[in-house]
């Protein structure tokens, strides 16, 4: 379906994103002008709609066993391959569902004072999306995609990041304190507050700069530098308390609700042999250093041989094949029911969707100090992040205390391994969550992936960027055939079938095939498990 296409069913897309959104916000529509929506309505069904792609299916199906903190079961994209159904209606959600509204509200509002704040918000919010969108699939359509050509251009990966930015830093320099807003009811984010809009657009480039801070060919460190060092001359223009996170929440009502609320809660009897579950990843993380926010993230097993315990699934559902050696693999014959279900939490029907958190914020500045590009000490942000995820989390300072203390999480230290080397482990023995002594930059990427466990689209770019975290390959048979993390997602393809040539250059952008395994800019190349043959 080409960009034409997309514009001539958008109205009555729009139609039916409004009828759902119903309870998650008041219809807000000019009477006198029954074409024209009202950029409240607009920007509440983008916002809604986003949480649905990053926090919905895609979650479930891609990104869950992306990022080890929850496992999503056997399917093709769990199973490091790839659904091309699938990855046609992620890229329609991504251009028709959420970037649309907020283009409506920039090209229909964009010259009328009165709405100069609002149309500054969504184009913040539509640099959020695309933000996520060029890390999924690399090189993609920004302006181009939304104004209905048949052709749509395609923005090179480097460039969409240069372009957000400056934009972001333009943005949140010219949004104002005062005037127009969105009215509380209709900004499911920030209620209409200003000040945190500016600190969102302030703190998102932030994250953006650190994702393309590796040396080059893998990032621009100097262009990240340079926005970093701008950011810190006005630290408190930063999200800077867990009031500032950037979040949402789901309805309670069947069409608002959490999507994963209706399939592992209310669906749960239909999808029983499916329903997602706790990664053993995230239990070896957090399990050997007595983190108490793995009882927020997991529940004990509610029955099998772990029952009471807390026991992560594996994603390779029992594969290993020869590299098992001895080891008896406590996977074997098990049900989705004998592992340990989500943190309720993450259950709830009004669950709650978190963009960017204070907590991610303090991680990012303690990355960015460590590399001496300003700020504070990196201890003081690494320490300030732990506490900030375990108040966003509902736990106590003093429990945020005890764990700053234990070996491996207080500042330098190793972990604690002496007689139970095991439970840093997966079951393989091939990963390990131990951190070496002085091994700063380890410390301050697993606490950033520990605080932002249901955050798939970030956890992967972190994951992808840094490439310090152990995890077990996706052992595709119990042969032991294995892959290791994807790159990216590939073009979908309607795209390829639509909009061939744009997408043929963006292909040799890549500088590889259109695969899962080609590296985006940004990352960093995987590294190979020493434990492995390939």
């Amino acid at each position: 379906m080409d960009m034409k296409q997309i514009l001539l069913i958008l109205s009555f897309v729009l139609l039916g994103l409004f009828s759902c959104t119903k309870e998650f916000d008041e219809i807000n529509t000019n009477p006198n002008d029954p074409t024209r929506v009202e950029p409240d309505f607009l920007f509440t069904t983008s916002v809604f709609e986003t949480m649905n792609l990053y926090g919905g299916n895609m979650n479930r199906v891609v990104f869950f066993n992306y990022t080890h903190h929850f496992s999503g079961f056997q399917g093709q994209f769990q199973r490091y391959n790839y659904d091309v159904n699938e990855n046609n209606s992620y890229w329609q959600a991504t251009y028709i569902n959420s970037l649309q509204p907020v283009n409506q509200i920039i090209v229909n509002y964009q010259d009328d004072p009165a709405y100069r704040n609002r149309v500054l918000i969504a184009r913040i919010w539509k640099d959020y999306i695309l933000s996520n969108a060029v890390s999924i699939w690399g090189s993609i359509p920004t302006d181009a995609a939304l104004a209905g050509t048949p052709s749509v251009a395609y923005t090179p990966e480097k460039d969409i990041y240069y372009f957000l930015l400056s934009d972001l830093k333009n943005l949140a320099d010219s949004l104002q304190t005062t005037g127009d807003s969105y009215s509380a009811v209709s900004d499911k984010v920030y209620e209409g507050d200003l000040l945190k809009w500016k600190k969102f657009a302030n703190t998102l480039r932030l994250r953006i700069a650190m994702r393309i801070s590796n040396e080059v060919p893998n990032g621009d460190p100097v262009a990240a530098r340079k926005a970093v060092e701008e950011i810190f001359q006005d630290e408190a223009n930063l999200i800077s308390s867990d009031e500032e996170t950037a979040s949402a929440n789901w309805g309670t009502t069947s069409d608002t609700w959490s999507p994963l609320y209706d399939r592992a809660v209310y669906n749960y009897n239909a999808n029983k042999a499916t329903i997602p579950v706790t990664n053993e990843s995230l239990v070896y993380h957090m399990a050997p250093y007595q983190d108490p926010r793995l009882q927020v993230y997991a529940q004990p097993a509610k029955q099998g041989p772990n029952e009471g315990k807390y026991f992560g699934q594996n994603i390779s559902y029992g594969g290993g094949g020869d590299f098992a050696g001895d080891l008896v693999n406590p996977h074997t014959g098990l049900k989705q029911d004998d592992y340990s279900p989500i943190g309720a939490r993450f259950l709830k029907p009004d669950a709650e969707y978190v963009f960017l958190s204070y907590a991610e914020a303090c991680f990012l500045k303690a990355e960015a100090a460590l590399k001496g590009w300003g700020g504070s000490p990196a201890e003081q942000y690494y320490n300030e992040g732990i506490d900030a995820s375990f108040q966003q989390f509902g736990l106590t300072a003093g429990q945020a205390a005890a764990y700053r203390e234990t070996p491996g999480i207080k500042w330098g230290t190793a972990s604690d391994t002496t007689g139970r080397g095991s439970e840093f482990q997966d079951w393989l023995r091939i990963c390990s969550s131990y951190v070496p002594a002085g091994d700063y930059f380890r410390q301050i990427i697993m606490q950033h992936w520990l605080a932002i466990p249901g955050q798939g689209v970030d956890a992967w770019a972190l994951i992808r960027r840094t490439r310090v975290l152990e995890f077990q390959p996706q052992f595709a048979t119990y042969e032991g055939n294995y892959a290791y993390l994807p790159n990216r997602i590939l073009y979908p393809s309607t795209e390829l079938q639509t909009n061939a040539a744009e997408v043929g250059q963006a292909i040799e952008w890549l500088g590889g095939p259109d695969d899962i395994n080609t590296k985006l800019w940004f990352a960093l190349p995987v590294i190979k498990n020493p434990h492995l043959p390939y």
